[in-house]
């Protein structure tokens, strides 16, 4: 297994300007959990947790490394968490709606819906004082939407609902675990 930096790139790329149509052509596609996640999430993660270190040991004055390591571990935790209590609720949530519960489904969704907020990570990790940039992680809410109305089929009436809670649900779990994982870090150093 061949990690590739231009997939990688190209992927993002069509993701990010034309979510219809990537989202069409995952809606037939077989993917591998392991491959998934050590080809696409991985990688992104691993360069997100090295612009926060970077970002963090050369902001301070003077050059704290243990709080730089503390600070992209963190990072690391937050957005492998979150992608595994993502998974969980976008599966479990699909049966309470009346859908089959379909497990590789929910893997594609969340990991291609967290790709803005990994690539705006690494924006505001390098450079921390643009952290108003953060709101562009919206834009993963969107692409959740889109892949969720290609690829889940639902009852009548039933799609947007599911959708719409399971980006609220999303967004909690994020919330409280960025919230949780802060006040760890602070509460250690």
């Amino acid at each position: 297994m061949k990690i590739s930096f231009s997939d990688i790139i190209n992927t993002c790329k069509e993701l990010l300007i034309n979510p219809e149509a990537f989202w069409k052509t995952k809606s037939g596609e077989k993917v591998d959990h392991f491959q998934l996640l050590t080809t696409f999430l991985i990688p992104i993660l691993l360069t997100v947790s090295v612009a926060v270190f970077l970002g963090e040991f050369f902001r301070s004055s003077h050059f704290y490394i243990g709080f730089a390591l503390l600070k992209s571990t963190r990072v690391i935790v937050l957005f492998l968490l979150q992608y595994f209590i993502g998974v969980f609720f976008t599966n479990e949530l699909m049966k309470t709606f009346g859908a089959e519960k379909n497990i590789d489904v929910s893997r594609i969704l969340v990991v291609y819906s967290m790709t803005p907020l990994l690539l705006v990570s690494i924006v505001t990790g390098l450079f921390q004082f643009l952290y108003v940039i953060d709101i562009l992680g919206i834009y993963s809410f969107y692409l959740f939407w889109v892949g969720a109305n290609e690829l889940l089929e639902f009852p009548k009436n039933k799609k947007s609902s599911y959708t719409l809670i399971t980006i609220i649900v999303n967004f909690f779990v994020f919330s409280f675990l960025s919230i949780t994982l802060s006040k760890l870090l602070t509460a250690y150093y």
